[in-house]
């Protein structure tokens, strides 16, 4: 990069300087002027293109990226932009998607130097669209212009605080800034008690070859000290063969059968992104070393079935400005929807008017705010949900109004069960209702028909109808 003129502003005025500088290629122009904002000691430093076709380059205004938050996540969509851009409305900044952006939660603004930053916008009452704003260096936090140093030590706000839908004054604050999450993986491996362990102990005899039964449980941990949460996402159980850990001299241990087969049931079954094992084979790798130690410390000749739990936690670190709305972003939904069916199912029972929409909204915010979620409320599209749950209560009507036969609680209790024994893991297929596998102890059902069910899965079953998931 080469200076080529400098340009001093007159005296009088607020002093600026303009630099040509001349880049050796095309490519890094184009990197250099996509990853801004830059700054020199918390100055902003506004980059142009002087090949560009305007005729005047103003310097006033400069590309920032920011995040959207608060906007309702069925119109993170291309097909949705037009929407958004209308909701935004005249005086709101243009959004302009980067083509190579995946992710439409994040938009290019073009900001005016000569305006304050614009914190959000309000779709309706009481739902506002925040703005969190990427690389934003120094601005006033009284009137939100870029550039403002003094103002930080005059106006000193919590970080925790955060621009919702019932904050009106003090808009600008260290919650325009967005911070990307500090994410890292790790994971444990230990030895674990059975949750059936005498009937396991029952069956291990059965078994015909020494095998680990283990069970990961992948966990989202989030981190603000001296606080954190911790959110358990479902679980995936295996089966694994001692003798996928015999190998040669020859075999590296990220060629063996273990490895491959360690690393299959981590990656197509955890919901966290692991990109950061993959150049890390060893990760994996020590694994299947402490399974070895495992092998050799744990089993005895009698024993041949030891069960184990792998921990895969996905920690990420916040600061105080996030932790709080992404744990309410976590707890809220699920608390939220299960409400929501619960009102769907009470409202089908005491015959009620289903249709009127009007009803179903007042309904939902309602019970939104008796759960205490009510920053959420900006988050969830009321009217969409409401649409939803009518189609949900009218299909519900129907269903109970065909009056399902419920089978016979005799011809229930008569039903073969048996426990699941070593011959039968390798020879019997999934449950045919929750699709999982028979694994050692467990209590199973196979009718004449040849399916074989988990009991307490057909059992369930039973209860609603006394047809078989097989038949039609």
């Amino acid at each position: 990069m080469d200076s080529l003129r400098r340009h001093d502003s007159p005296k009088g005025k607020r002093r600026q300087r303009q630099v040509l500088v001349r880049i050796q290629t095309e490519k890094d122009k184009r990197e250099v002027l996509k990853k801004g904002p830059f700054y020199v000691n918390g100055v902003l430093i506004v980059i142009k293109d002087p090949d560009s076709s305007d005729d005047t380059i103003d310097f006033t205004f400069v590309r920032f990226h920011a995040t959207v938050m608060g906007f309702s996540p069925y119109l993170y969509n291309k097909f949705s932009l037009s929407k958004l851009k209308t909701l935004m409305g005249e005086n709101c900044p243009v959004l302009v998607t980067d083509d190579e952006e995946k992710d439409l939660g994040f938009f290019a603004q073009e900001l005016d130097l000569k305006k304050p930053l614009n914190p959000g916008f309000y779709i309706a009452e009481n739902k506002f669209v925040q703005f969190k704003y990427i690389n934003l260096g120094d601005f006033c936090y009284n009137c939100g212009m870029i550039g403002h140093k003094r103002s930080r030590d005059e106006f000193r706000f919590p970080e925790e605080r955060d621009f919702n839908a019932t904050s009106r004054t003090n808009v600008y604050g260290p919650w325009l800034r967005y911070y990307p999450k500090k994410t890292s993986h790790e994971m444990v491996l230990k030895k674990s008690v059975p949750e059936n362990q005498i009937s396991v102990l029952e069956c291990e005899k059965t078994l015909s070859y020494a095998q680990f039964f283990i069970e990961i449980e992948f966990k989202e941990v989030y981190v603000c000290n001296p606080r954190s949460a911790r959110i358990t996402k479902p679980t995936h159980k295996f089966r694994f063969s001692c003798s996928y850990l015999d190998t040669t001299d020859s075999t590296s241990t990220t060629s063996s059968k273990a490895y491959e087969v360690i690393r299959r049931e981590i990656y197509e079954n955890t919901p966290f992104s692991l990109s950061e094992f993959e150049d890390k084979p060893e990760v994996i790798g020590n694994l299947v070393e402490r399974m070895r130690l495992m092998r050799k410390n744990e089993f005895s000749c009698d024993d041949k079935w030891l069960t184990l739990k792998l921990q895969i936690n996905e920690i990420c670190k916040l600061r105080l400005v996030d932790y709080e709305t992404v744990l309410e972003r976590c707890r809220c939904p699920k608390l939220i929807e299960s409400k929501i069916l619960d009102l769907i199912k009470k409202r089908v029972e005491e015959k009620e008017n289903l249709i009127c929409l009007s009803i179903w909204e007042d309904q939902i915010r309602q019970l939104i705010e008796e759960v205490g979620c009510t920053h959420y409320t900006h988050l969830l599209d009321v009217s969409r949900r409401a649409n939803k749950a009518i189609k949900e209560a009218v299909q519900m009507e129907l269903s109970s109004s065909r009056c399902p036969i419920r089978a016979d609680r005799s011809a229930v209790s008569i039903l073969e069960r048996y426990k699941v024994l070593g011959p039968d893991m390798d020879r019997l297929d999934p449950c045919m209702i929750c699709v999982g596998e028979m694994f050692l102890g467990e209590e199973a059902i196979v009718l004449p028909c040849s399916h074989v069910f988990h009991s307490l899965c057909i059992e369930k079953w039973l209860q609603v109808g006394h047809k078989l998931p097989t038949q039609k």
